[in-house]
């Protein structure tokens, strides 16, 4: 059994998982740059090491068993080439210290592939941050590491109506793909707990509401200004991520299955 758990990344999704796993009885390693968070972690029995993307891992002398990776690209100026050039480097210490890596990915690697997504769908990222993630999940695999991507995310403080209140938007008939917090943080506990290395996972809910429908509704059960959907080109089909597979392997049943299911926690 692993015992030992590193995360890098406790933020929105690694600083809740880091709680959880300490719950369980693991030792459990959380970086952050955040020093308010760093001693909240201390204080919840969380050994807390400040740590930026690109700098050497804080651990070297009694590295975790388990290195989960949960850095996202920033959302301003991101740099393709530096992120793909840090986390390479960080992936490549993380093998060197003999840690399973667990690749926290995104469902944006498929890019504009249509349909019905299986975790054996070929890739096609068209975005920088896609493209990186695609690059990335390679070296992960190459590595022995395991891949979970995910969809939409959402849980506490956060849920995507609160973007979308009040716009004009496309493609309302095209299927969503959400995923709640908790049910990501029960599939990370069942890869650890069960050792599912070298492999491709991938996690949302299994109900796909319309766009129009679902974000209609959130909106209004949110008291929030109501989207409007344009009747312009609705063409394309969209596509909605299946992991059933996932779910079965992993050996668990979601929480949340569906989106209306999900708390509209808005912060």
């Amino acid at each position: 059994m692993h015992k030992k758990i590193g995360i890098c990344g406790c933020g929105w999704l690694g600083l809740p998982l880091a709680m959880q796993l300490k719950a369980r009885g693991y030792t459990v390693l959380g970086t952050s740059r955040n020093k308010d968070k760093l001693k909240f972690m201390a204080e919840q029995g969380i050994q807390a090491f400040e740590y930026s993307l690109g700098a050497p891992l804080p651990w070297s002398a009694a590295p975790p068993d388990v290195l989960v990776i949960n850095i996202p690209p920033g959302r301003r100026e991101f740099d393709e080439v530096r992120f793909v050039a840090a986390m390479t480097a960080l992936i490549n210490q993380a093998l060197v210290q003999k840690s399973h890596i667990l690749f926290i990915s995104s469902t944006s690697v498929y890019g504009e592939v249509s349909g019905e997504i299986f975790e054996t769908t070929q890739t096609h990222p068209v975005t920088a941050s896609a493209k990186a993630h695609a690059i990335i999940e390679q070296q992960v695999l190459q590595g022995s590491g395991t891949i979970l991507r995910l969809a939409g995310l959402t849980g506490p403080a956060r849920h995507p109506v609160r973007h979308l209140s009040g716009r004009v938007l496309d493609k309302g008939q095209q299927p969503i793909n959400l995923v709640h917090q908790q049910d990501v943080i029960t599939a990370i506990k069942a890869i650890i707990v069960q050792q599912l290395w070298r492999q491709t996972f991938h996690l949302s809910a299994t109900e796909h509401p319309s766009r129009a429908e679902f974000y209609t509704w959130a909106a209004t059960a949110a008291g929030l200004a109501v989207p409007q959907f344009s009747q312009g080109n609705n063409a394309e089909a969209g596509r909605w991520i299946n992991a059933s597979a996932t779910l079965d392997k992993l050996g668990f049943t979601l929480q949340y299955p569906s989106p209306y299911d999900m708390p509209i926690e808005i912060g």
